[in-house]
């Protein structure tokens, strides 16, 4: 096993590191190291679709706080290595074997929308090596009834997608992304269309909205074989008993937010011992760029 730095630039003080993790089973796992690369280790947990990319694009937010953002690409995204019949549970190993190679023993889990069931996971199975959680507009298990309560017609019908097999989701996938690859502008334009009036002003600023469509081009660099193996992993029971996780765990969601409505956070909250909630009216999906600071300032009152 061995990590292997593709590039390390510095600028202001702001830090930013890629490197690519040959895992124990011979996959690659890519990843991206920001902000203070001396700091308190936070993993970012990117969504669906989403890449190593994926963050505030104003480093210095991160610096300022002392916080190493650490990124992977998971199996399928970006730079990562696909991996054949993977199980929600199988990102805790992944994160862990990172962690060891990166000489981190302990570190605080941040998971955006379809990362927040990884952060789950990883909180339950990694135990004592997490120093606190945050659960970011992240997505509740969708085999429950009211699951679709609050949710906007687009996605009620992407998620009962995500139960089709996978063979049929496939192509139908496959056609989507090449609609978005081949014109960017064209699809953030749409999803700006169905937004919040919160989330339109955040996309807005040409720096995310820049972001925004760096990390979702670089998640299907290797196809849609890894994102239809996530939507049949988010279709199905977690098999994580939210019960047994004993770190604190913030649970970010907003009111204007009807892709992941906050009652998946009021279902994560009645089941997660040591919960703090944090719903907040207006706001939308991409409130975590407008709240970034807030939400590491919070993970760092655990870490050690």
């Amino acid at each position: 096993m061995n990590v292997a730095s593709d590039t390390d630039t510095e600028a202001r003080g702001v830090q930013v590191r890629e490197g690519v993790l040959h895992l124990r089973d011979g996959r690659r796992l890519a990843y991206v190291e920001s902000g203070d690369l001396s700091g308190t280790p936070v993993f970012f947990i990117h969504g669906n679709p989403g890449s190593r990319h994926m963050r505030h694009p104003d480093d210095r937010l991160t610096h300022a706080l002392g916080v190493r953002l650490i990124a992977p690409d998971r199996p399928g995204y970006g730079l990562s290595d696909y991996q054949s019949g993977r199980t929600l549970l199988d990102f805790p190993n992944d994160l862990e074997q990172l962690a060891n190679a990166l000489k981190i023993d302990r570190f605080a889990l941040f998971g955006v929308s379809a990362g927040g069931p990884y952060v789950a996971a990883s909180a339950w199975k990694l135990g004592e090596r997490i120093t606190r959680a945050a659960l970011v507009s992240g997505a509740a298990p969708l085999a429950r009834p009211g699951a679709m309560a609050g949710v906007n017609r687009d996605y009620r019908t992407a998620y009962a997608m995500a139960a089709w097999p996978e063979w049929l989701l496939h192509p139908m996938m496959a056609m989507h992304d090449r609609q978005v690859r081949a014109n960017p502008a064209r699809a953030l334009a749409g999803l700006r269309s169905q937004a919040s009036a919160d989330d339109r002003t955040v996309l807005a600023d040409p720096r995310i909205a820049a972001q925004v469509q760096g990390w979702r081009y670089e998640a299907t660099r290797k196809g849609v074989a890894g994102m239809r193996r996530e939507a049949h992993i988010l279709a199905q029971p977690w098999n994580v008993p939210l019960e047994e996780i004993r770190t604190e765990v913030d649970l970010w969601y907003w009111e204007g937010d009807s892709i992941v409505p906050p009652q998946m956070g009021q279902y994560l909250a009645a089941r997660i011992p040591r919960a703090v909630p944090r719903f907040h009216p207006g706001g939308g999906h991409f409130s975590l760029y407008s709240h970034w600071t807030d939400i590491l300032s919070a993970l760092l009152r655990s870490a050690d």
